[in-house]
């Protein structure tokens, strides 16, 4: 991996300029895309400050309780849910590093072998407790108490349950975001992707394509499957930002309503995008000439020219997708969509009997037909996938409105 030329560095400079005069001239939308970020900081400072201040007030003056800050900025997580489960482990992992300390301090004193064999116990419980991260948290413990005698143990555990019960406070009272905007327009956004991948390679069938096109399709399918991996990733946060979280009681958010529709979304696009990697696959095959094809550049071209029909087909296809990213986005189904995506659907099946019939008549020798044939199955089956009433995910609308505004879009999210 070679190191960045001068010419790279003085662009990166540049960039950055740029950006520091635009953050100058219009410091809000600057701002906007940091905005979590920025609130989620917030928390975490006001959560260290609190614990700081209580814990001076409940243990005494004489006290510099820095280990309850600590635990504050351990505890505060981006959801309500994580910031307890993460306060109950450090909570646990702080309770069984004192109590195995105060065991050791009774039973053996404080010696090299002793602390040695201390700390992989604590390790080996903690990881047998499921702490996760906070298993450290029992050999820390260990250490501090041996370090400065049986005393600080309650102090220790003091420490921390100050700091937990502050960053679960500022958590609560803070109400953090519940994510299920941000999971729906992710998932928009992949249905979008796969749309303009539907209708590009549409208007590649009836133009005529090579391998370099097809070459393309398959990259841009890929990034596709790849963005919804993030959206899923974001769908997990939204279902853990909605549990305990007041900002979604006061709203009156139904979280099967929240979630339920952007599960079954998620799990609709990913069956199409595998899909429509396997009819990209065959398109590809196609264009390079594998799989046995009939010799010559004139039988490769018949065989690439009869299924540009398709092409109609995953126009509709595309048309669907669409549909489906504004319903997943604006979290609501309005009665024109459904109508909107059946009437993409008829269209589709309208075509593909008309493509599958022309393919049935015209193709010559099983290299061609069994690859014709499953380009034609796929694409059937990309169509009962996006069915909203007889397809295997109907949950994948929106039963009624959902009362969480999406968030706006922002450049970086383009």
């Amino acid at each position: 991996m070679t190191a960045p030329g001068p010419a790279s560095w003085r662009r990166r400079a540049a960039d950055g300029r740029r950006a520091a005069r635009d953050a100058l001239r219009h410091p809000v939308r600057a701002a906007r895309p940091h905005r979590e970020s920025v609130a989620q900081t917030v928390r975490v400072a006001v959560a260290c400050a609190l614990a700081w201040e209580a814990a001076v007030l409940l243990l005494g003056e004489d006290e510099q309780p820095v280990l309850a800050p600590l635990a504050a900025l351990l505890t505060v997580q981006l959801t309500v849910f994580r910031t307890l489960a993460q306060g109950l482990r450090q909570i646990g992992g702080v309770m069984l590093g004192a109590l195995a300390a105060l065991g050791l301090l009774r039973l053996a004193g404080a010696g090299f072998a002793s602390i040695g064999l201390a700390v992989a116990v604590c390790l080996a419980l903690g990881k047998l407790l499921r702490l996760g991260e906070q298993a450290t948290e029992v050999p820390v413990t260990v250490l501090l108490v041996l370090s400065t005698g049986a005393p600080y143990a309650p102090v220790r555990i003091g420490d921390t349950l100050v700091g937990v019960a502050s960053g679960v406070l500022v958590n609560l009272v803070a109400a953090p975001p519940t994510y299920v905007g941000h999971a729906a327009h992710r998932t928009a956004r992949v249905a979008h992707r796969l749309a303009d991948i539907a209708h590009d390679t549409a208007r590649g069938l009836h133009e005529g394509w090579d391998e370099r096109a097809s070459d393309g399709w398959l990259r841009r399918v890929e990034a596709a499957a790849r963005e919804l991996d993030q959206a899923r990733r974001v769908a997990v946060q939204a279902e853990e930002g909605i549990r305990l979280n007041p900002r979604r009681l006061r709203q009156g958010a139904d979280p099967a309503v929240a979630l339920g529709p952007l599960g079954e979304g998620l799990t609709c696009l990913g069956h199409v995008c595998d899909q429509l990697g396997s009819v990209l696959r065959g398109l590809d095959d196609l264009a390079r000439g594998e799989r046995r094809f009939p010799d010559g550049e004139q039988a490769r071209a018949e065989a690439r020219a009869r299924v540009r029909p398709l092409g109609d087909v995953l126009e509709a296809v595309g048309d669907a997708l669409d549909v489906l990213a504004r319903i997943q986005r604006d979290h609501v189904r309005e009665p024109g969509h459904t109508e909107d995506l059946t009437a993409a659907l008829e269209r589709g099946r309208d075509h593909h009997a008309a493509a599958a019939e022309t393919l049935r008549r015209t193709d010559r020798g099983p290299a061609v037909w069994s690859l014709h044939g499953s380009i034609v199955d796929e694409t059937q089956q990309i169509l009962h996938e996006l069915d909203p009433r007889h397809g295997p995910h109907p949950a994948a609308l929106h039963p009624r409105p959902l009362r969480l505004p999406a968030p706006r879009r922002t450049p970086s999210e383009g």
